[in-house]
């Protein structure tokens, strides 16, 4: 057989994986015919030049191809734009393919379909895209503590299924229009550029304002989260009873003095944050990785929602994994039956550790991320006692009897054991797979265990009065327990909404389970802002009260929003409406408007809401269905659109700001 060898060829495949010298005779070398193997000569391979120069050519050629889709597509996610055009041309998906998207339209197994995704998660572009950094308080910031405008996830850290920014990124995954106009920022300082802090507190008789915040810390925010023993507290500040554990003792009294100012400020006020500073200078001074005592879980624990008033949602929550570790270093959740200690120091204990179980029960919900406290059955710390607290003193022998009414434990005892009978339902609710209809319906039975086994008091409230002390911690454990509610029943209704915000998508019979969590959803949205309505017309509203019921009512409100938007003439449209308007309502309220999140909560409402909507509401008309905002079809020409890619993470929008930007555009001035 003829061969020939060419010299300036490449080696065959063989020879160049075994790294051995080839005659490169052809059709097969040498090796090759000695081994009995296939002889492949493959083409060289060309390699872009690794040069600045060619990089920036790239890099302005993507940039000019991003600008051109932006104006193709305005308003969507490029990534899902492109995979969806690459998608048309490449023909439909191979058998097997794993697309969630487009399972849905393949005839899946009914329980694959029950269990498609609701919403996808929202992942940053890069790999350290999750980094946050919340060094600074910033006063006025527009971003929220309840993380609830954030929309993308590009430097704000992890939030999961349960968060409430999910409905947001779902209707931002579909192409809806998300974007607002830049605003400038208030400005927090006094006729003379001084900051408020400094005017009051270099005026003020030295002792005064500390007393005054204290007060106000006690009046406020302790009658919520009695996690501090007040009367011994008092004792160590005016120095009648020594001031235990030194640098604990100091970021305590200040994290004290900041929740109480923060309590009586507004979103203008920065007295809290000196204290703030304060605190947190002492604990550099103190090593809170090598110590821990009661007085630092104390503090950490504070801290920990100081933090997330603030504006500070991940500090806060590193706050609280610090003091969720020391408490149980402590052994706070166990009961140790022989100690030799008094019954008020063992309450203290109590009441410190279900503190800290509520707090990180309820910020787990809050964000979507998993609980870190450890397993019922490994706690055994007994619950607070329904005490008034003259009852129980450092003196005390014998234990006294529980009352049967509202003490300053009531809330906290109900909170506790809504979270040990429901922390399992969240748990599932954030795990694989999806939950179907079915499974949400039954995972109500804890919720209603837990009603049923309320006091009366909570659930027949006494005669109105505007004073009435025990009334937000009441009307706020009915709106924790319909949230979670809702958040069970978010997903089928976003799973409803998704299909139809598809074009082309196959008419499938509907499982009447899925339409009673629709309505369950919704039902449980009604009643948050129908009792937040009345709160808010019979009770004074103070700023804790204010932060709490812009959280539930934002999540709340967003449900008929949704309802409307996916099936605007609908039967149910006109009760869909009445809703949204009383939403509208409680934010322009001045019990919560002075508040910057309601101004943006609003804004929100109007902008998910049309133009028509909104001047059908100034005429006094909303018998009619809104026109909602106008979305291109070639956005939504293929099956596959809305399906889990990764955001862009340079969205051109040159008609304003991106909305995650927007709701989270920070001020000029702030505090390191």
């Amino acid at each position: 057989m003829a061969s020939t060898r060419d010299s300036h060829s490449y080696a065959c495949d063989e020879c160049r994986l075994r790294k051995s010298k080839c005659s490169k005779e052809k059709p097969v070398c040498a090796q090759c015919k000695q081994l009995n193997k296939e002889c492949k000569y493959s083409p060289k391979i060309t390699r872009s030049p690794l040069t600045r120069q060619h990089l920036t050519y790239v890099e302005d050629r993507l940039q000019a191809f991003e600008t051109a889709l932006g104006r193709l597509f305005p308003g969507g996610d490029l990534d899902a734009t492109v995979r969806s055009l690459l998608h048309d041309q490449d023909g439909p998906p191979k058998p097997g393919s794993s697309s969630k998207s487009s399972s849905r339209h393949s005839t899946p197994a009914k329980a694959e379909a029950d269990r498609s995704e609701a919403a996808p998660e929202a992942l940053p572009q890069k790999a350290d895209g999750f980094d946050w950094a919340e060094n600074k308080i910033t006063v006025g910031d527009l971003t929220d503590g309840m993380a609830s405008l954030s929309i993308k996830p590009e430097g704000t850290g992890y939030f999961g299924a349960s968060s409430s920014v999910v409905p947001l990124r779902a209707l931002l995954k579909h192409g809806f229009d998300l974007n607002f106009p830049a605003r400038s920022a208030k400005s927090n300082t006094g006729p003379e550029g001084v900051p408020l802090k400094s005017q009051l507190l270099n005026t003020a008789p030295s002792g005064i304002v500390e007393q005054a915040f204290v007060d106000a810390f006690f009046l406020n925010y302790h009658t919520s989260y009695p996690f501090v023993h007040e009367a011994t507290f008092r004792a160590q500040f005016y120095e009648q009873t020594p001031r235990r554990h030194g640098q604990a003792w100091q970021i305590l009294l200040n994290t004290i003095l900041a929740l109480g100012a923060w309590s009586i400020g507004d979103d203008n006020s920065d007295l809290d944050i000196t204290f703030y500073q304060e605190a947190r200078g002492h604990l550099q001074q103190v090593s809170v990785f090598e110590t821990g005592n009661l007085t630092l879980v104390q503090a950490l624990l504070l801290l920990s929602n100081y933090a997330q008033k603030r504006n500070k949602p991940n500090t806060g929550w590193n706050f609280l994994g610090l003091a969720v570790r020391m408490a149980m270093s402590l052994g706070l959740h166990k009961e140790f039956h022989g100690w030799n200690i008094s019954l008020l120091q063992r309450e203290i204990r109590r009441r410190l550790w279900w503190g800290v179980f509520i707090f990180d029960s309820g910020a787990a919900k809050t964000f979507g991320r998993p609980i870190l406290l450890p397993e019922d059955r490994v706690m055994d710390a007994k619950h607070v006692l329904n005490i008034h607290d003259e009852a129980l003193i450092s003196t005390t022998t014998v234990l006294p009897q529980e009352v049967n009414g509202p003490t300053l434990y009531s809330g906290l005892i109900a909170q506790a054991r809504f979270h040990l009978l429901t922390n399992s339902v969240y748990l599932r609710l954030i795990s694989s797979p999806s939950l179907t209809a079915e499974e949400t319906l039954n995972l109500q039975k804890p919720m209603e265990e837990w009603y049923n086994g309320l006091p009366h008091y909570f659930k027949q409230p006494p005669a109105l009065s505007e004073s009435d002390p025990f009334a937000l911690v009441r009307n706020r454990l009915m709106w924790r327990d319909w949230n979670l509610r809702i958040l069970l029943y978010r997903p089928i209704l976003l799973r409803w909404a998704s299909r139809r915000w598809t074009p082309n998508t196959p008419e499938h019979a509907e499982d009447p389970l899925e339409a009673d969590c629709r309505m369950l959803c919704l039902r449980n949205a009604r009643l948050t802002i129908s009792s937040i309505t009345d709160f808010v017309s019979n009770y004074i509203c103070t700023r804790i009260g204010a932060w709490y019921m812009l959280y539930f009512l934002f999540q709340a409100g967003i449900i008929p929003i949704i309802l409307l938007m996916t099936d605007p003439t609908s039967t149910d449209a006109p009760s869909w409406l009445q809703d949204i308007e009383a939403t509208k309502n409680l934010l322009m309220n001045p019990s919560l408007s002075s508040h910057r999140l309601a101004t943006r909560y609003l804004e929100v409402v109007n902008r998910l809401c049309s133009p028509a909507y909104t001047a059908s509401v100034a005429d006094g008309s909303t018998g009619q269905p809104p026109i909602f905002m106008q979305i291109s079809d070639q956005m939504f020409n293929d099956p596959t659109f809305g399906s889990m890619f990764p955001d862009v993470d340079q969205e051109l929008n040159l008609g304003g700001m991106d909305f995650s930007e927007w709701v989270n555009f920070t001020p000029q001035g702030d505090f390191p």
